[in-house]
């Protein structure tokens, strides 16, 4: 079990992370006069530096003019992955959907000046670990969850035949 520690580690701390990402994105954040602190900003640099350009497209009609849902989306999806990961809740749920958010994310980002094309692996990655070594069951939730969702031993049959002899 020693090994699963570094993991458990890994994983509170990209809770944090997302948090505090969700947290700079919060509805009462305001920047350039815009909710949802720079995300709209941001937004706007993926579509002068498009990696895909349906993408951007997609961004341009889709999104921006939708600003208010997105921005809340983006709110509730990262405080829901923060809390997952940090608390080691439904982990595997939130390693997946974690890296599908990064994979949504480096689509747009890849080409923005001053992004680090790698720095994508480096998000995604850890987060399939997460998902396929059920992180959470070290140092989280899902391994009290599992415990008392456990069936005791001897119990059913078993332990009606001793109780009976």
């Amino acid at each position: 079990m020693v090994a699963g520690w570094p993991v458990a580690i890994l994983r509170i701390v990209f809770g944090l992370m997302y948090l505090d990402m969700a947290l700079q994105k919060a509805p009462w954040m305001v920047s350039g006069g815009q909710r949802y602190g720079w995300l709209y900003g941001w937004l706007q640099q993926e579509i002068a530096h498009p990696t895909f350009g349906w993408y951007a497209a997609f961004l341009k009609n889709v999104v921006v003019p939708n600003f208010g849902l997105f921005g809340m989306l983006t709110f509730v999806t990262e405080t829901a992955l923060g809390l997952g990961l940090l608390l080691g809740l439904l982990t595997r749920l939130a390693g997946l959907a974690g890296a599908l958010w990064q994979v949504n994310i480096a689509l747009g980002a890849f080409r923005v000046p001053g992004e680090w094309y790698w720095i994508w692996a480096l998000l995604i990655l850890p987060q399939c670990v997460f998902a396929a070594c059920r992180a959470g069951r070290m140092l989280g939730l899902d391994g009290v969850i599992r415990k008392k969702l456990e069936p005791e031993p001897d119990q059913g049959w078993v332990t009606l035949v001793r109780l009976a002899t």
